[in-house]
């Protein structure tokens, strides 16, 4: 059900997003295996104590601890998040939105083939994404901080933020896929993960606030029980099936619902 030609379009007409994505991941995650040192972490740690942000500089001392509670709390959520929103939108409600989509369903191409397609690219997207990423990581870390990167917590980090990503852009297709305008589809595509992460940084800025912990998807992508190395694999299960479903979902919704072309 795959349709190569339409990949390839995908793949071009959204080549632009994909790379300025993971270029800026990919530079924000050398600058600070450039500049961790484990006096650094202990001057911010000390810097901020007392304060609000003394919930959210925590760590061991160590390179992957660091970028935990930096690159993987915000960088690595909020860029691949946007990419998602944007591309997942791009994929079918803006089409169907301006009419582009009927172009498409004029030829042989089936409707079901072109969803498939899309998510498939869209999977696939996130994949080169987090490989990509885990692959500078590793050369910056041997380039900066010879032996200090714990390369299998850190490609695990990698495996649970592409988990994260893939249900958040699952949420972004599945939107995509029921509504006929950009507007409906960014509503929910965009307002759901951005409103995940807003509550998972106020959990961040008091104890009191844990409970906001059932409120959000990011409490699934938990960076402490990864650096522990346990209690993390029921969250990379739930997100991949979480993913499955809503991917499901968004291309029978598509298959079945009616088109204004």
């Amino acid at each position: 059900m795959f349709n190569a030609p339409y990949f390839t379009h995908l793949r071009r007409s959204n080549l632009k997003f994909f790379a300025a994505f993971t270029l800026v991941l990919c530079l924000f995650l050398t600058v600070m295996t450039n500049v961790f040192t484990p006096e650094t972490v202990t001057d911010l740690q000390s810097a901020a104590r007392g304060t609000i942000a003394s919930q959210i500089l925590t760590g061991n001392g160590t390179l992957i601890g660091f970028m935990a509670n930096s690159f993987y709390a915000l960088m690595a959520i909020i860029f691949p998040m946007v990419y998602s929103i944007l591309t997942g939108n791009r994929l079918i409600a803006e089409k169907v939105d301006k009419g582009s989509l009927a172009g498409f369903l004029s030829t042989p191409v089936t409707r079901l083939r072109i969803v498939l397609t899309s998510a498939l690219y869209l999977l696939i997207s996130l994949i080169v994404m987090w490989g990509l990423t885990s692959l500078v990581g590793l050369l910056a870390a041997e380039a900066f901080q010879p032996g200090a990167l714990d390369r299998e917590t850190f490609l695990l980090m990698n495996a649970g933020a592409f988990l994260y990503h893939l249900a958040v852009s699952s949420i972004c297709f599945c939107s995509s896929c029921i509504f006929n305008t950009s507007r409906n589809s960014l509503t929910f595509g965009a307002g759901l993960p951005l409103l995940f992460f807003v509550i998972s940084l106020l959990r961040k800025l008091s104890l009191d606030l844990d409970f906001l912990k059932y409120f959000t998807l990011n409490t699934l992508f938990d960076t402490e029980a990864i650096l522990q190395g346990s209690g993390y694999a029921a969250d990379f299960t739930i997100l991949a099936c979480l993913s499955a479903v809503l991917y499901a979902v968004g291309i029978l919704w598509f298959k079945e619902k009616d088109l204004p072309l």
